[in-house]
């Protein structure tokens, strides 16, 4: 029983002293690494690293990882260390793997039995509801090249909102693209999650053009499937930091914090389109009134809309709960998406508020339920 993955993971925990890293570097042999070693950092601290190469109890091999990568968070966080780990086949991974003095050296078929051992309390994952909605599926609504008009769009000085890496001062031109409402969108979308978001980071400029992504989504003309990437983008930048819609406001508010402070202030506007929205924006606008409290007042609607959708809908569910401040509805939702996601299960752990990681989880399951195959 037992199957070998195709790629292994060397697992690398760097820990302030050598009593640590031996302690980690014991627990990596207790659960069966084949290759385990420790070794003093260059300036300060220890760091044990093991080879983990199987066998996991099944094919599911993105599942166990994760699944042992939290074992590893965990056991570094006893000791306060920090993980880093990579990816390779097996050759290469040996190859690579750091020197140092070498604590266990086994073939795999050394380590099977402990290695299968140390998942034996581990659950595989759970069947995922199957979604029979098909909210996804938007109705068809604006044509191309009808551009939405954007007002105020010169009254912000985005030339003056500079940074080490230049002016906003193209960023009009950048938001006229999108609103062309033409062929053009794709490549203004990938302009601007380059210059303006860019993995999370944000600029000075980013805060000021939500409220003109706000413009467009609102629009009638605006091609249904631009609105519904807008809408995404949205709640993304709702999530680039969680503290405006977990209330935290105080101490210095930098780019992160102010973009996702606008998506807040803006989503009265959003919401405006309820009575006109077909039901796969209903649900995404559902998700994004999550993040405010007050949205209340449309928990009624809210909840009429929810039980006229067939079938299981974690993120609407978990959407409702944390929109009434239901925080047992959030934390069972939440638990049982970490049952069958990966993902959820490693963002659960992480050290934020309850309503910050389920805010996370949110944006993640709405980007897995609502979007389109």
């Amino acid at each position: 029983m037992g199957c070998t993955p195709e790629l292994v993971t060397a697992h690398s925990v760097d820990v302030p002293d050598e009593e640590a890293a031996r302690a980690v570097a014991a627990f990596m042999v207790e659960r069966g690494y084949t290759t385990v070693r420790v070794f003093p950092q260059a300036v300060d601290g220890w760091t044990a690293t093991g080879l983990d190469e199987g066998p996991y109890p099944d094919d599911d091999d993105r599942w166990w990882r994760a699944v042992e990568a939290r074992a590893v968070e965990a056991a570094a966080g006893e000791f306060g260390g920090g993980v880093r780990r990579s990816l390779a086949h097996a050759e290469t991974a040996r190859a690579v793997f750091p020197g140092g003095e070498t604590v266990a050296e086994r073939a795999a078929d050394e380590v099977r039995g402990a290695r299968l051992a140390a998942f034996a309390e581990e659950p595989a994952r759970a069947s995922e509801p199957g979604i029979v909605h098909r909210l996804d599926e938007f109705g068809r609504t604006g044509e191309l090249g009808e551009p939405v008009v954007l007002e105020g769009l010169d009254d912000v000085d985005w030339a003056s909102l500079t940074t080490a890496y230049g002016t906003g001062e193209d960023v009009p031109d950048l938001l006229l693209r999108m609103a062309a409402n033409d062929e053009g969108w794709d490549e203004a979308v990938d302009v601007y999650f380059t210059d303006v978001v860019h993995q999370g980071t944000c600029y000075p400029w980013t805060a000021p053009t939500v409220g003109f992504f706000v413009q467009m989504a609102r629009a009638p003309q605006l091609v249904s499937a631009y609105r519904k990437e807008l809408l995404f983008y949205l709640l993304y930048m709702a999530t680039l930091d969680p503290g405006p819609a977990c209330g935290e406001y105080g101490g210095h508010a930098g780019p992160a914090t102010l973009t996702s402070r606008a998506v807040l202030e803006h989503l009265p506007e959003l919401l405006a389109r309820w009575p006109d929205a077909p039901p796969g924006e209903r649900a995404l606008l559902i998700a994004l009134a999550a993040f405010s409290p007050d949205t209340a007042d449309r928990l009624p609607e809210f909840r009429t809309f929810r039980d006229e959708v067939d079938g299981p809908s974690p993120a609407l569910d978990l959407a409702l709960a944390l929109a009434s401040g239901d925080e047992d509805a959030a934390i069972g939702v939440a638990f049982d998406a970490a049952a069958w996601d990966e993902e959820v299960a490693e963002r659960l752990l992480d050290d934020e508020p309850p309503r910050a990681r389920h805010l996370f989880v949110l944006r993640h399951l709405a980007e897995r339920e609502f979007a389109p195959d």
